[in-house]
């Protein structure tokens, strides 16, 4: 009867209109108080949620994107990306992609991806003759590799939970993020050559790509501070995201001269308002999932999976139908925190690597981002877009299968990301 309380009452406050967070914060504080659990066990909860050491790199990784953004990031790595493939049929589109890899790398987020180079290419892409729907589709689709390709605050959550190697976590991601990335270019360009939009007419120059390297060489640096840091094993994931802080207020204010002492107080702030956000949803799934503990869910879960079928094929086809429907309706880090652990009995039984595990949980997340009606990264694109769903949804179809047959790829062959480890 309790189990009924938790999740009706979830479901209800999320229907009148509040965010996850609240939902799943407010139905385990229900749950608790009427199972007459000890109340000051809630704020033990929220506060062991997120009392992890691995989390204190996600401030400063936040900071270092949005450092970067401001110093005039995104024009040099859209000018580069144009240089080596704007000439290819749907180029523009192409240079996108691209653009979002690059971006994903340093900002490891989809919604400052989509709002910051939507802003700039989804305009360019309409001038150039591509249709909004197709520009939006690209950008919305893309935007996700942000959680994919490390630095990624969701690999460091999903680390942090799982007890996972954050390092090796980013050796898989890389991989993974490049399929994905090579399976939207290849939409694209078929795409666009469907309907007829061209690259630029003008012949591949060498001299374009020297020209613009040197402009986005100092760009490029971060990602290599942050994932190549660890990688290396100079630095903590934490260390990286600080050295990374200082080198993007160096390049900012002293090489690219576009950041500004004034700037960094907003910067600041909206950085901490932006961690504050993900902190909040950390701690109040966190509660939740005690709440799941308490009822032995993950026992339940693992026992109704076994009764379907225990061919582990079929075990991790479910486990991807769940995950991408959830992804479509509830918060990347609340999937993690509370269904990751669900779902990991199931995943050790059938003794799969909790590396690949982690990476399907995060392209799952990554699809539903952009997978309408309510992907953020979707959604985000749609309001720099200025465009409405339903000139959106076919063009968005394509995009989404390419991901789907990606992340299936990566579920049944996961020699594909693991290669790096071996």
């Amino acid at each position: 009867m309790m189990i009924v309380v938790l999740f009706a009452s979830a479901i209800i406050i999320f229907l009148l209109g509040a965010p996850m967070a609240v939902a799943l914060g407010l139905s385990s504080i229900l749950y608790i108080l009427l199972a007459g659990i000890p109340a000051n066990i809630i704020l033990q909860r929220l506060f062991s949620g997120i009392d992890v050491t691995a989390l204190m790199a996600i401030p400063f990784f936040i900071l270092a994107g949005n450092l970067m953004l401001t110093g005039g990031l995104a024009h040099r790595l859209i000018r580069f990306a144009n240089s080596l493939v704007g000439g290819l049929t749907g180029g523009l589109a192409i240079v996108t992609v691209l653009a979002c890899m690059f971006f994903a790398a340093i900002s490891g987020s989809a919604v400052a991806t989509a709002a910051a180079l939507g802003t700039i290419l989804i305009p360019a892409m309409v001038k150039r003759g591509y249709d909004k729907g197709f520009a939006t589709s690209i950008v919305s689709t893309a935007s996700p590799l942000g959680v994919i390709i490390p630095p990624s605050v969701t690999l460091i959550i999903y680390g942090s939970i799982t007890n996972t190697s954050i390092k090796e976590l980013y050796f898989a991601g890389i991989p993974a993020g490049i399929l994905i990335g090579i399976a939207l270019i290849v939409v694209a360009y078929f795409m666009a050559k469907k309907y007829g939009y061209l690259g630029e007419q003008k012949p591949f120059d060498f001299k374009d790509v020297f020209s613009s390297f040197p402009h986005a060489i100092w760009s490029l640096g971060t990602p290599i501070i942050m994932v190549g840091g660890v990688f290396g094993g100079i630095f903590t994931p934490t260390e990286s995201a600080v050295v990374a802080v200082a080198y993007a207020i160096l390049i900012g204010m002293f090489v690219h001269k576009e950041l500004k002492i004034k700037d960094l107080i907003p910067i600041f702030f909206n950085s901490a308002k932006t961690t504050g956000t993900i902190m909040f949803i950390i701690a109040n799934a966190a509660l939740f999932a005690y709440v799941l503990t308490i009822e032995n869910i993950p026992q339940k879960v693992v026992g109704s999976l076994l009764a379907v079928s225990e061919n582990p094929m079929i075990i991790l086809l479910i486990i991807n139908l769940i995950l991408l429907i959830a992804g479509t309706v509830m918060e990347t880090i609340a999937i993690i925190v509370v269904m990751v652990p669900l779902f990991m009995p199931v995943i050790h039984m059938m003794g799969m690597d909790p590396v690949v595990f982690g990476i399907i949980v995060i392209i799952n997340t990554a699809i539903g981002m952009a997978t309408p009606p309510f992907g953020v990264s979707l959604l985000t694109a749609m309001s720099v877009g200025d465009i409405g769903m339903e000139k959106i949804f076919k063009k968005i179809a394509l995009p989404i299968l390419a991901s789907i047959v990606v992340l299936f790829m990566i579920t049944y062959f996961p020699k594909l990301i693991m290669l790096p480890l071996n």
